[in-house]
């Protein structure tokens, strides 16, 4: 198949999966790259196992590449990863980068995950790698991480108080993260978002008609929500990074609505109760 070699960083995540589908609709075979033994394997696409923490791992793993999706997993060091992956493209001569960072992202910013992502950003613009960064709000399939509460206790626990989130569905990241790839230029930062900014009652609404029965946001305390993760086997790191998320939340940091998905796909993106009527059967069992 001619045309550029792509490459997919972070294959086996939702959003990995959602670049690498377009990708292949689109008629390319992307090369996924994958963590060593990992189950994940996307049909239609050339595998490589890569460590990202491993800068030479990462360097022969794109070696040959045009074009990289760069998606760097929640991980202490997530910025060594992003690292490894800006220092590896510009050794191995690839010549355009659309690189997954997150709303909000800056450095020097409280939260761990926007200040990684912010100067991961900087250090990418200062590469002279031409590139675009996708920076998307909460994803629409963490209501997937919800489903055993919503089970055991037909709620949604969360520390976010009335917060308004215009959370995205992965799929329109996928098809934004696509476009860019394939297009003639990629230039830019973009703001993604769904087309509304819903609070977590309205929300549960959504999913209670859905389920065909009550579904309720619990505004639980920080301190409650850190209890219940430690005793799932979250490790502290990750505790207090999805606590200093959930505060920016509350801060009204993840209500904007931007017209990005439309720009770069020509389409709007999917609304949060297209999305949930996907979730139907699991929210019944």
């Amino acid at each position: 198949m001619s045309g550029p070699v792509i490459a997919v960083a972070g294959a086996s995540g939702a959003v990995g999966r959602a670049v690498t589908r377009e990708l292949v609709r689109l008629g390319h075979r992307p090369r996924t790259l994958v963590r060593p033994g990992s189950p994940n394997r996307a049909p239609d696409a050339a595998v490589v196992e890569c460590d990202l923490t491993d800068r030479a791992s990462t360097l022969n793993a794109l070696r040959g590449v045009d074009r990289l999706f760069m998606l760097t997993p929640f991980h202490p060091e997530q910025l060594v990863l992003q690292r490894n992956l800006i220092s590896a493209s510009g050794e191995a001569g690839v010549s355009r980068v659309v690189k997954l960072s997150a709303l909000g992202a800056q450095r020097g910013a409280e939260s761990s995950i926007h200040h990684q992502h912010g100067v991961g950003d900087d250090e990418l613009r200062d590469a002279g790698i031409p590139h675009a960064v996708l920076r998307p709000n909460a994803f629409m399939q963490n209501a997937l991480q919800w489903l055993p509460t919503i089970r055991a206790r037909d709620a949604i626990v969360l520390p976010v108080g009335a917060a308004r989130v215009s959370m995205i569905d992965v799929e329109d990241i996928g098809l934004a993260a696509a476009s860019l790839l394939t297009a003639d230029a990629a230039a830019g930062d973009y703001d993604l978002t769904g087309p509304e900014a819903l609070d977590y009652r309205e929300v549960a609404e959504i999913l209670s008609e859905v389920a065909g029965r009550p579904i309720r946001h619990v505004d639980a305390a920080p301190t409650e929500v850190a209890t219940a993760m430690r005793s799932a086997g979250v490790p502290d790191w990750a505790v207090a990074a999805r606590l200093q998320l959930y505060a920016t939340y509350r801060a009204g940091e993840a209500e904007a609505v931007t017209t990005a998905i439309a720009d770069i796909t020509g389409r709007p993106p999917r609304d949060y109760r297209s999305f949930a009527a996907g979730l139907a059967e699991q929210l019944r069992n």
